[in-house]
C-alpha cells in the first residue's frame, strides 16, 4: 500500500514539479518560451531589415501632408481618410511629423514594436488556448513569418491599420477564452477594450466581433449548427451584450460621417475571378510560404503573382494538412470551418467595396486585404495540430457555495498485484473521506462513483460528498496532491497557483456534470461550473471545451489490445509527454510520415525565405526616396531667390488620384527647408522628374507668328490686339509666359476666354510668368501707360516644364 498526504489550504512542493521542457525557473528554464521569444525576435529583426530597405510610399505622404497642415485637434483625428476612420493612426502620424518631419525610421521602429507586441500576445494566447507542446511554435511561426503580413510590417499606411487590428484580434480572443474558462467579469472589460483598440485604428476591426463569436461557437460549444449557435448565445450572453452595444455605438458614429463605399460588381464573372484570385493566388499560397513571385506596383507594395505550379503545390499542402488533422482530431474540423467562415466575411466585405472599381482586376491579389486572415489561420492551425487545453475547475462567479474542506487525511491507493498500472479504460478517482465518517469495511462492496439522481444532494442522502480527483487516464499518476481542498493528479507541468484561487476553497460537487450544468438543472446542481486551463495542464486528447470534462474520443485513445503504458512511461515521474501530430499512427508508417512532414515543413520555410527576399527586392525600389533626396541636395545649393510654380510631383511618387495632395507645395510641407512657390515671377525654376532644379518654360499652346517683321504683334498704349493660338485650350488653371520688348515701363492685361491676368511691363527685353484661369483659341493683350509700345511674338499657355538645353 502507498499513501499520499493531502495538505489542505496549500500546495506541496511537488506542485512546482517541472516538465521536461520546463525545468527550473526564469526564462532559461522554459525552453518552449525561450524558443518562442527567439522566433519573435528573429521575425522582428528580419521584418525591420526588409522595411528599412524601402521608404515611404503613396498614402504615407498624404497622411503626412494632412498632419503637417493641421493642428492636433479632435476634428483632425476624426477626419476620414479615404473613408477610413483611424484616429489612432492620425495621432501617431501627427506626432512623428511634428517632431521628426518627413523621415522613415520612426515608422519602421513603430512597426517593429507592433510586430513584437503581436508575437508576444499571440504566444500568450497559445499557452492559454492550447495544450503544452513544442508544436505551439508552428502556429507562432506561421503568424510571425507569413508573407501575407509583409505589407503590414513595411508600409506605414498599411501597418498603422493592420497591426493594431491583428493585436486587437489576439487580445479579444484571449479575453473571450479567459471569460469562457473563468466567468470573471474583468475579462469582459478586456474584451471590450481590445475591440475598441482595433476600431480606433481601423474600422475593419468590427470583424473582430464576428471572430470572437465564431471562435467561441466552434471551439467551446457542442451539437449541431442550430444547437451550437443557441448554446453559444445562451451560455456566454454577457460577451455578446457587451460587443453588441460597442458595435452599434461605433457603427452609428462611423456611418453617420462616412460616405457609402458599397459598389456593384459588373458581372458574376468578376466576382468569380476575384474569389479565385483571392483564394488561389493569395490566401492559400501565402499561408504555405508563397506566392514566391511578385508583380511590381510602383512605389507601393507588390501584388501576389504565384506561378501555376506553385498554386497547385500550395493547395496540395493545405488540403493534406486539413485532411490529416481532421482525421487525427475531431475539433480540427471545427477549427478549419472557423477559418472558412472568417474568409467568407472578408471576401464579402472586399467584394462589396472593391469590385466594380478601376482596381477590381487585382483586388484579389493584394495581400494587405487579407493579412488579418493570417491570425485566424494561425489559431486554427494550433487547434488542429496541438489541440485545446485541458480544462481544470477553478472557483468563479457561478460556483456553488463553498463547503468545509476535508481535513488532511492520508489516502491509501491500492497497489496492483502485478506491479502494473491500472487499466486505462477505467478512470480512477481518489476521495478524501471526512474524519468524522466511519471507516468502511474493506470487504464491503464499493460505492459507485456515479452521481446520485438529479435533485439529490449530499445533505439529503446523509453523507458527505467526496471531493474527487481528476481522472487519470493511464499509468501511475506522477503525484496526487490536494490544492485548496481538491485532490487531483499532478499534470506534467503544474503551474503556480492562481492568487485569486487562494481566497476560497476549490470545491465542485461531484454530482454536477459540466456539460449539463445550468441555472435550473437541479436543486443541488451548480450553474455552469467554471473551468480554466493552465499553460502546464496535461494534454487533452479529446480537445474538450469548457462545457464539460474532456471527452475520451476513440481516435485519441491508445490503440492495441493492451492500453497500459510501457514500463519506461511508468518510470517517468512527470507522466507522458504531450501527444504529437502523428498520434496513434502505427510504428511502421511513422518514419515515412515523419520524413514527409519534415520535407513539407522545410519546403514551406524555404518558400517563405524566398518570397520574403523577393518582396524585399521589390520594396527597396523607391522612386520617392531618390526624388526626395535629390530635392534636398538641390535646395541646399540653390540661390535664395529660386522660386517655383506649384505643380504635381511625379505619378510614381504620389499618384494623381491623390490630388491635391500630390502638389509639390503640399508634398514638401513637412520638409525642414522646402521650395518657395509663387503665382507670378520674371524667372521661374521647375523640378524635373528626378528632383533636379531646372530653368522653366511653358509646354502648351503658343500664339501664331505676328504680322510685323521683327516685332510680331505691336501693341500700343491703350490698344487691344487679338492673337490666335496654334491649338485651343480648355478652361482650366494654366500658366502663361510672355516674352516682350517694351519701350517704357507700364502694365499689361492678358485675356484668355473668361479669364484675365494683369502683370507689370518693364522697359527693354523681358519675360513674365503668371497664372491665368480660362480657355479658348486666342488671347487678347492690352497695354496701359504713357507712351508705351510693346512687341511680342512669344506667348505660351500651358504647364511649366524644364527648358530644353
Amino acid at each position: 500500500m502507498r499513501s499520499v498526504q493531502v495538505d489542505q489550504g496549500s500546495s506541496t512542493d511537488t506542485d512546482r514539479t517541472a516538465a521536461p521542457d520546463r525545468v527550473g525557473g526564469g526564462l532559461g528554464g522554459d525552453r518552449i518560451r525561450t524558443a518562442a521569444l527567439a522566433i519573435i525576435a528573429l521575425s522582428v529583426l528580419w521584418r525591420a531589415q526588409v522595411a528599412s530597405g524601402g521608404f515611404l510610399a503613396a498614402d504615407d505622404y498624404v497622411m503626412i501632408t494632412q498632419a503637417a497642415e493641421s493642428n492636433l485637434t479632435v476634428e483632425h483625428l476624426l477626419a476620414l481618410y479615404n473613408n477610413h476612420l483611424m484616429p489612432g493612426g492620425r495621432l501617431l502620424t501627427w506626432l512623428i511629423t511634428e517632431h521628426v518631419g518627413m523621415a522613415y525610421w520612426p515608422y519602421v521602429l513603430l512597426m517593429a514594436i507592433g510586430q513584437a507586441i503581436l508575437g508576444i500576445t499571440f504566444f500568450r494566447l497559445l499557452r492559454r488556448l492550447l495544450q503544452p507542446s513544442w508544436l505551439l511554435l508552428l502556429p507562432l511561426g506561421a503568424l510571425m513569418f507569413s508573407p501575407l503580413t509583409l505589407e503590414a510590417t513595411s508600409w506605414w499606411a498599411v501597418g498603422v491599420n493592420m497591426l493594431p487590428m491583428q493585436i486587437a484580434m489576439v487580445l479579444a480572443v484571449g479575453a473571450q477564452v479567459s471569460y469562457v474558462q473563468t466567468r470573471r467579469k474583468r475579462h469582459l472589460v478586456t474584451l471590450a477594450l481590445s475591440v475598441l483598440l482595433g476600431l480606433v485604428f481601423f474600422e475593419k476591426a468590427i470583424l473582430v466581433v464576428a471572430l470572437v463569436f465564431l471562435l467561441t461557437a466552434a471551439l467551446y460549444a457542442e451539437g449541431g449548427f442550430f444547437r451550437t449557435i443557441w448554446t453559444t448565445i445562451r451560455r456566454w450572453w454577457p460577451s455578446w451584450l457587451v460587443l453588441t452595444v460597442l458595435s452599434l455605438g461605433f457603427l452609428a458614429a462611423y456611418l453617420g460621417n462616412s460616405e457609402s463605399s458599397l459598389r456593384r460588381p459588373a458581372s458574376a464573372g468578376e466576382v468569380f475571378s476575384f474569389l479565385t484570385q483571392m483564394l488561389g493566388s493569395t490566401v492559400v499560397p501565402g499561408l504555405v510560404g508563397g506566392p514566391w513571385q511578385w508583380l511590381g506596383a510602383g512605389d507601393g507594395a507588390p501584388v501576389a503573382a504565384p506561378p501555376e505550379l506553385g498554386t497547385w503545390v500550395a493547395w496540395t499542402i493545405f488540403v493534406t494538412l486539413v485532411v490529416a488533422t481532421v482525421r487525427r482530431r475531431r475539433r480540427a474540423g471545427r477549427a478549419w470551418l472557423l477559418l472558412g467562415s472568417y474568409l467568407v466575411l472578408v471576401a464579402a466585405m472586399l467584394a462589396a467595396t472593391r469590385l466594380g472599381s478601376t482596381f477590381s482586376g487585382v483586388a484579389g491579389g493584394v495581400p494587405r486585404y487579407v493579412s488579418d486572415v493570417v491570425v485566424v489561420a494561425a489559431i486554427c492551425l494550433g487547434v488542429a495540430v496541438v489541440g485545446l487545453a485541458r480544462p481544470s475547475r477553478v472557483p468563479g462567479a457561478t460556483e456553488p457555495p463553498a463547503v468545509d474542506p476535508p481535513r488532511t487525511t492520508p489516502v491509501a491507493l491500492p497497489e496492483p498485484g502485478d506491479g502494473r498500472a491500472p487499466d486505462s479504460g477505467v478512470p480512477q478517482a481518489v476521495a478524501a473521506p471526512s474524519a468524522a465518517a466511519p471507516q468502511s469495511d474493506p470487504t464491503a462492496p464499493q460505492a459507485s462513483p456515479t452521481a446520485p439522481p438529479e435533485g439529490s444532494t449530499a445533505a439529503s442522502t446523509g453523507a458527505t460528498a467526496p471531493v474527487l480527483a481528476e481522472a487519470v487516464r493511464t499509468g501511475r499518476p506522477a503525484q496526487v496532491v490536494a490544492r485548496l481542498g481538491v485532490i487531483h493528479a499532478e499534470a506534467p507541468v503544474d503551474p503556480e497557483p492562481d492568487p485569486a484561487s487562494t481566497t476560497a476553497p476549490d470545491v465542485t460537487p461531484a454530482t454536477a456534470s459540466v456539460a449539463d450544468s445550468g441555472p435550473n438543472t437541479g436543486a443541488g446542481r451548480a450553474s455552469d461550473p467554471v473551468v480554466e486551463p493552465h499553460p502546464g495542464n496535461a494534454p487533452d486528447a479529446g480537445d474538450a471545451s469548457t462545457a464539460g470534462p474532456p471527452p475520451r474520443d476513440a481516435d485519441d485513445r491508445p490503440t492495441g489490445p493492451d492500453r497500459r503504458q510501457s514500463a519506461a512511461t511508468l518510470s517517468d515521474p512527470l507522466g507522458p509527454p504531450p501527444p504529437g501530430l502523428l498520434g496513434p499512427l502505427p510504428e511502421r508508417y511513422r518514419e515515412a510520415v515523419n520524413v514527409m512532414l519534415a520535407l513539407m515543413l522545410v519546403a514551406v520555410c524555404l518558400g517563405t525565405v524566398w518570397t520574403t527576399s523577393r518582396y524585399s527586392d521589390e520594396w527597396a525600389v523607391k522612386s520617392s526616396r531618390s526624388y526626395i533626396d535629390t530635392v534636398r541636395i538641390e535646395m541646399a545649393s540653390a540661390p535664395p531667390d529660386t522660386v517655383f510654380f506649384d505643380a504635381p510631383v511625379p505619378d510614381n511618387v504620389v499618384p494623381s488620384l491623390s490630388w491635391p495632395y500630390n502638389l509639390q507645395s503640399r508634398f514638401f510641407r513637412a520638409f525642414g527647408t522646402r521650395p518657395t512657390y509663387v503665382d507670378e515671377a520674371d524667372h521661374v525654376s521647375v523640378l524635373d522628374s528626378l528632383g533636379r532644379i531646372q530653368v522653366a518654360t511653358i509646354i502648351g499652346s503658343t500664339i501664331q507668328p505676328g504680322p510685323q517683321e521683327g516685332c510680331g504683334y505691336l501693341v500700343a498704349s491703350g490698344q487691344t490686339v487679338r492673337m490666335p493660338l496654334n491649338e485651343p485650350r480648355d478652361d482650366w488653371h494654366w500658366v502663361a509666359r510672355i516674352g516682350y520688348l517694351s519701350s517704357a515701363d507700364g502694365t499689361a492685361t492678358l485675356r484668355f476666354g473668361t479669364g484675365t491676368a494683369e502683370f507689370p511691363v518693364k522697359k527693354g527685353l523681358n519675360q513674365r510668368f503668371f497664372r491665368i484661369v480660362g480657355g479658348g483659341d486666342a488671347v487678347e493683350l492690352t497695354v496701359a501707360g504713357s507712351d508705351v509700345s510693346l512687341c511680342t511674338n512669344e506667348i505660351a499657355i500651358g504647364n511649366p516644364a524644364p527648358k530644353p538645353e
